[in-house]
Formats: structure tokens, C-alpha cells, sequence
């Protein structure tokens, strides 16, 4: 009966290959380790004082 309704998008026909969403995730962790080990830098700085 609903036939009229639309269909909602499917992420699976995203524009984005695969190769460049793996990419963006090395890069989101790559980023990710580098803040935390930024802050353990500062964190061990400050408690070294």
C-alpha cells in the first residue's frame, strides 16, 4: 500500500571507495594515538614538576 513512499538511501552506494574510507580511518587513528600521546606528555610533565 506504500509503494509511493520513499526509499531511504543506502549507505552501501556511498561515492566514497573503499580504499579512501580505510584510508580516512588510518588517518582518524594515526590522529587519534597522537592526542592521546600528547596528553600523556603533558599529563606526565605537569606531575613530574
Amino acid at each position: 500500500m506504500d509503494d509511493n513512499k520513499p526509499k531511504a538511501p543506502k549507505y552501501a552506494d556511498s561515492t566514497i571507495s573503499e580504499k579512501a574510507f580505510k584510508r580516512a580511518i588510518i588517518w582518524f587513528t594515526l590522529y587519534t594515538l597522537l592526542f592521546c600521546l600528547g596528553v600523556y606528555v603533558a599529563v606526565a610533565a605537569d606531575m613530574a614538576r
